[in-house]
């Protein structure tokens, strides 16, 4: 199987190459608000570098959420599309959360709380087990209104890496985590995870808000 792995659901763009169980390449871009046009490209670099031609790709392993509305959207169509030009292509939906905890968290520890940043004082939380070679919903994902008590109760998070910035994030360590992931069963519906509504939506129903 050659596999491609996508992660794009926050403000780092991930991307990695499987041969079977093998990462034989990965790659990442700093891209806040910029997943669309970005993407395409990395992705075909890193095609180029490794001497493969898109036609043989056999899957594409997505992150599929929680996060960004724009990032999920384009990663998703990117593999919907290639799926209508390559017929029998495999498309494998993965939680984001289950692949923040496979990235960061190390070989031996169990047990793992993802935080992230949902913004507007929010965040997206995930009580997590390992199961194997993949993780299990302890909790199911969430999106919760973070105060400084509920924040102290939250325990151990992976959410040091995030408040950094941009900048202190491995995207590529993230997609490596997606394709081990999908490899392992450890899936999703192909289909954006969202917690909340849509910016759009909101703005929509304060301009036609009902009789």
């Amino acid at each position: 199987m050659r596999l491609l792995a996508l992660e794009a659901g926050g403000p780092v763009l991930g991307v990695a190459l499987f041969d079977g169980a093998d990462c034989v390449a990965s790659a990442h871009e700093r891209a806040p608000q910029r997943q669309t046009e970005a993407l395409a490209p990395l992705v075909l670099t890193l095609l180029q570098a490794q001497g493969w031609a898109p036609a043989s790709l056999t899957a594409v392993a997505c992150g599929v959420g929680p996060g960004s509305f724009t990032g999920l959207r384009s990663s998703l169509a990117f593999g919907q599309g290639l799926a209508l030009a390559l017929p029998g292509l495999q498309l494998m939906g993965v939680p984001t959360l289950h692949a923040w905890a496979e990235a960061f968290c190390p070989p031996d520890q169990a047990e793992a709380c993802v935080l992230l940043d949902g913004r507007r004082g929010q965040a997206y939380r995930a009580q997590l087990r390992r199961q194997g070679a993949a993780w299990s919903d302890a909790l199911p994902a969430a999106l919760l209104d973070l105060g400084p008590a509920r924040a102290a109760a939250m325990g151990p998070v992976l959410s040091d890496l995030e408040a950094l910035g941009p900048q202190a994030l491995d995207g590529a360590a993230l997609a490596r985590a997606v394709g081990r992931l999908a490899l392992a069963g450890d899936l999703a519906p192909y289909e954006p995870l969202y917690l909340r509504r849509s910016e759009a939506e909101i703005l929509w129903e304060k301009l036609h808000p009902k009789p």
